[in-house]
């Protein structure tokens, strides 16, 4: 205390003059409407600045606290969806074709597992026969083909891709109607092969190749791909051309199993058929 009482009366001097700089300088701005208005403008904006820059201080240190409460929000609200849980649910729905005058059903189903990169790929869906799915069903994704069922458990359908060498589509072109071939021989996902185009068909860059509804695998009109080139074959009976499938099967989500409506009548027909000797 005696050092500081020291210290004062040292430089009183000094403080006297900062008291009475002061006190000017509080009526120079109080009693001057130019002064007073540009002290006005000036504490503003800086107060003004201190506030947004302890605002932005205070929100950088928060960050942890606050990302860690965003993620548990959202842990628990996904824990609250539906897709948290197992479905096991067998609802179906149905459109009507009435432009093939066909019915089908459709369940749609989430891929849990795909692949691209090899020669044989499949995908696993995440519904099975309680469901309503059997082998030999179509897959689809909208109006895109995906491939077929080849084996079925209670809860799961395992997909036979059509990036496959076992995969054989029947086909046609959309603008005529000419019966063609679709094949995958492997590498590119998104190229297939156009197999016996008849001699007489006339190709163009763009040809619109779609299902020819020939099996029981897939419903008419669904759209394979296009044709990118083509070769004449002089020396074959048969053309064929390379086509850019419409179906990305890299991005796959969710897709639809196709139920045709009518597959038990069309059987019991063929089993009924006895050629004469």
């Amino acid at each position: 205390m005696r050092y500081l009482l020291y210290f004062l009366r040292r430089h009183y001097f000094y403080f006297l003059f900062l008291l009475l700089e002061v006190i000017s300088l509080v009526l120079v701005f109080n009693y001057n409407e130019f002064q007073n208005s540009a002290l006005s403008r000036f504490s503003g904006n800086l107060s003004g600045a201190v506030l947004s820059l302890s605002s932005d201080i205070y929100e950088y240190f928060s960050l942890r606290r606050t990302n860690k409460i965003l993620a548990e929000d959202n842990a628990n609200l996904k824990s609250d969806l539906r897709e948290a849980f197992y479905k096991v649910d067998t609802h179906s729905f149905y459109r009507k074709d009435t432009f093939y005058k066909l019915e089908y059903n459709y369940i749609s189903a989430k891929v849990i597992s795909n692949s691209t990169n090899k020669r044989n790929n499949f995908l696993m869906l995440n519904k099975g026969s309680l469901h309503g799915i059997e082998n030999h069903m179509g897959v689809i994704i909208g109006n895109r083909i995906v491939g077929q069922v080849v084996s079925v458990s209670r809860y799961f359908s395992w997909v036979m891709s059509v990036l496959n060498k076992n995969s054989k589509i029947s086909a046609k072109f959309s603008k005529n109607n000419q019966l063609v071939n679709i094949e995958w021989t492997g590498g590119n996902y998104r190229i297939g092969e156009v197999r016996e185009i008849p001699k007489h068909v006339v190709i163009v860059k763009g040809d619109t190749i779609i299902s020819s509804g020939n099996s029981d695998i897939y419903p008419e009109g669904l759209i394979i791909g296009t044709i990118e080139d083509f070769t004449i074959a002089s020396d074959e009976n048969f053309n064929y051309a390379t086509l850019r499938f419409s179906t990305d099967f890299n991005s796959l989500s969710y897709v639809e199993v196709v139920i045709d409506r009518m597959h038990k009548e069309k059987e019991a027909l063929k089993a009924s058929f006895k050629p004469s000797n």
